[in-house]
């Protein structure tokens, strides 16, 4: 049964629709980036609400499963678009689902492998798989015919399944795909699907099995890279404390007891394969031997955004990992919603030190604004499925545009 707190905050959502409503007019939406886009601050306000519920209520809110949203919601919301794509909604193994598997593919041809955010306790929402399904038909055709997608279906702390059940759910499904033949496997993740993605090559890196390839490529879109913020950094010129008013994610969220024993219960949080964020001292070295973020034939892609809580863990995570220098160079919360090449993007070709890196920072971006607040890019493609990327508006869609840039200059 729901417990009391979690009734009273599911009950306020509604109340806190109506304020923003009234309020709408003369202040516009809910933060800077969503000044003058009413339905998307309602989205936002109870996205918040929403991450505030205790972790096993969620269970109650998570009315549809992965499964059902893909196969049934999906599949007819955007008939014109999914009938189209070959083995849309079949299953690849217990844990995962295709939305996209080319017949006749090749062991070497690419498979983008997304793992969902949600903080582990949320299922996934319509516009995280309308965003990927976007990325997916905006790809240069002749490297679209060729890319699979695959969605990983993980179970949810929320049904009991706490850290690092999801860990050994992806390997799992991974190294189904590497005993298959695999050899290019693109991790896409955001939020806590971007913590797994982050964890899993920390558990390769341990395993050191020659048989299990690294995943070639890896998209990170507001990873969560760091479980347990520390009380410094809700200080005046940290993320978390500057963008109190504006994201989704709240700092207070973590020091409920109703969050995190619920999700990661009493595993080490220090785990560089849990949460790399916590694990001190910082150190490079942690990051060497892995070819993914190393390897000059490879490419990692991050973005995050402006006025995101997570900002500067995933700066902090990105100069470490990355070599990137954002994260001490640049001080961020002053942009007037422009897009800066000197402080909004780092960009490095690959050597024989580094993967290809792509960084950026969404000026007044929020967390996990590219598969959340830029999903109604599908209803332009339904519309007019010849659309080309050169056509797509890269502010309204920045996160989309270049996550798409990125794929079709390194597939």
């Amino acid at each position: 049964m729901i417990s009391l707190k979690g009734l009273l905050i599911i009950l306020s959502v509604p109340f806190k629709v109506l304020l923003l409503i009234l309020k709408y007019p003369l202040f516009g939406g809910r933060c800077r980036k969503l000044k003058n886009r009413l339905a998307d601050s309602i989205r936002l306000t109870i996205c918040y609400t929403g991450l505030t519920v205790p972790v096993r209520d969620c269970t109650y809110l998570n009315l549809m499963s992965n499964r059902f949203l893909i196969k049934r919601l999906l599949g007819f919301l955007h008939k014109k678009i999914t009938s189209k794509l070959p083995h849309y909604g079949e299953s690849y193994d217990k844990n995962s689902l295709w939305l996209v598997k080319h017949e006749d593919r090749k062991p070497s041809d690419p498979i983008l492998f997304y793992l969902h955010g949600g903080g582990y306790y949320f299922e996934t929402l319509p516009s995280q798989v309308q965003s990927v399904l976007s990325i997916y038909q905006l790809v240069d055709k002749e490297k679209r015919d060729k890319l699979s997608v695959l969605f990983l279906d993980y179970k949810l702390a929320s049904n009991g399944y706490k850290l690092p059940y999801q860990l050994a759910q992806l390997h799992q499904t991974y190294t189904s795909l590497a005993r298959d033949g695999n050899t290019n496997i693109i991790f896409m993740g955001d939020s806590a699907g971007g913590n797994l993605a982050v964890g899993y090559l920390q558990r390769l890196k341990e395993l050191n099995d020659s048989t299990i390839p690294y995943p070639t490529k890896s998209i990170l879109i507001s990873p969560w890279v760091k479980i347990l913020p520390e009380p410094h950094q809700y200080t005046k010129g940290k993320s978390y404390y500057d963008s109190k008013e504006h994201d989704m994610i709240s700092y207070d969220v973590f020091l409920l007891d109703s969050h995190g024993p619920h999700i990661v219960g009493d595993v080490d949080t220090t785990r560089l394969d849990i949460s790399p964020g916590n694990h001190h001292p910082y150190s490079k070295k942690d990051w060497e031997g892995i070819p993914t973020l190393k390897d000059p034939k490879s490419d990692v892609f991050v973005i995050t955004g402006e006025d995101e809580a997570f900002r500067d863990d995933i700066l902090e995570w990105a100069k470490y990992a990355l070599d990137v220098p954002l994260y001490d160079e640049v001080k961020y919360g002053d942009s007037n919603n422009k897009f800066d090449s000197s402080k909004h993007a780092y960009i490095r070709e690959a050597n024989s030190n580094s993967a290809g890196v792509r960084v950026f920072v969404e000026p007044w971006g929020i967390h996990d604004s590219s598969l959340f607040f830029e999903s109604h890019l599908i209803k332009k493609l339904q519309n007019n499925p010849n659309l080309k990327l050169k056509e797509i508006d890269n502010e309204e869609f920045f996160g989309i545009t270049r996550i798409v840039e990125f794929l079709n200059d390194t597939l």
